[in-house]
């Protein structure tokens, strides 16, 4: 029987030196990614000379240093994503691996504060990631915690993919892009770029999720002040049109659909998904997508295997198996299903995306090394 660990974790309130990024819908935490940042431990126990039960603790880690953290024939899999896309991508694998996977499903900013604890704590217990935005990747290839590894069907991706030195592989992308509702805005008065959202009609009706709260929040904040010259111009803007800051990007559609607000920003695939829920069980949406005229904001999706020495031969075979697996042209339809972009040549675009749309690209290296004044900003105009 499949061991299947899905973990729901609350959201964290405080930004310390985070890194921008990623998200499951309805969990998107903001968390640290610095090495050097706290001495909190993940259980919450007080320092090693206030607690003995913390310093045996350390002890015990000290001494499983170098261990490997599982069981031969069986990889751990830290992954965020819709349930129902992973479920299948497992179910697919093991149908020819048989039971070699422990998937641990999280939002993005509760992996990623999984694996920095991890890291912290001196062993990162997963042998694969998958599922927050490149960010996160940075950040381990920086301390060498990336093991190089190129998939067999490397070649079949998009050129614009091929990042990352193979310490990384884009699986799947989504856009940051104006969601709206048709019933309450139509014709000219639909939103047809992010600029337009600063304009006094729409005062008091757009929503966002708040930066503090939601990782991918605040990979579209990135990309947003990237887009207005590398300063907070347009998010003060929005915030002075009475902007509603919502805690997570799963609620920013739910609350547009439902007519609570008459538009906002938001990853697209979210909305794709209400949509073809909708059609499936037969109701209609009034939500919509209006692809924005600046460039839909794009936010990248990779996995890595995290480097071990102690990883048996047989483990590493099967992490590697794992990442050709998603590269794979069957779970790249399998994700085009649930509305992110494929990477490959070979895949079409999932329906209700325009074949001819313009993008905008997230700087993330630029992100990644100014990331205090991305958190300062945050806090400045969003408070706390």
């Amino acid at each position: 029987m499949k061991n299947k660990i899905t973990i729901i974790m609350s959201c964290i309130l405080i930004i310390s030196l985070m890194l921008v990024g990623c998200s499951k819908d309805n969990e998107e935490n903001v968390v640290s990614q610095n090495p050097e940042a706290g001495n909190a431990q993940e259980d919450g126990t007080k320092a090693k000379d206030e607690s003995k039960e913390t310093e045996d603790s350390n002890n015990e880690n000290e001494e499983d240093k170098g261990k490997y953290h599982g069981k031969e024939g069986k990889i751990t899999v830290y992954l965020s994503g819709p349930e129902q896309m992973l479920n299948k991508i497992e179910s697919e694998f093991e149908t020819v691996n048989g039971d070699v996977l422990d998937l641990v499903i999280l939002g993005c900013g509760p992996l990623r504060q999984k694996v920095w604890t991890e890291k912290q704590a001196g062993q990162i217990q997963a042998d694969v990631v998958w599922g927050s935005d490149p960010l996160l990747y940075y950040a381990l290839q920086d301390e060498g915690n990336l093991a190089q590894y190129s998939p067999k069907e490397y070649d079949n991706l998009k050129e614009e993919y091929k990042v990352g030195d193979n310490y990384y592989t884009i699986v799947n992308e989504r856009y940051a892009v104006i969601a709206y509702n048709k019933d309450n805005l139509k014709g000219d008065k639909i939103p047809k770029s992010f600029e337009d959202l600063k304009k006094e009609e729409y005062t008091g009706s757009v929503v966002m999720a708040n930066a503090n709260y939601s990782s991918t929040a605040l990979a579209i904040t990135s990309g947003l002040y990237q887009m207005s010259g590398n300063n907070w111009d347009y998010i003060k803007a929005l915030k002075d049109n009475k902007l509603f800051f919502a805690k997570s990007n799963g609620q920013v559609p739910s609350k547009i659909q439902e007519g609570e607000f008459d538009t906002g920003i938001a990853p697209h695939d979210s909305v794709l998904r209400l949509k073809k829920k909708a059609k499936k069980e037969e109701y209609k949406t009034p939500i919509e997508i209006s692809w924005p005229s600046e460039g839909a904001l794009r936010i990248q999706r990779p996995v890595a295997i995290i480097k071990d020495e102690s990883r048996p031969s047989k483990n590493q075979e099967i992490a590697e198996k794992f990442v050709d697996f998603l590269v794979s042209k069957k779970v790249q339809n399998i994700t085009v299903g649930m509305g992110f972009v494929s990477v490959r040549e070979d895949v079409s675009l999932p329906q209700g995306i325009p074949a001819k749309l313009v993008t905008k690209e997230i700087d993330w290296r630029f992100a990644y090394e100014n990331e205090s004044t991305l958190r300062d900003g945050v806090k400045e105009i969003m408070g706390n």
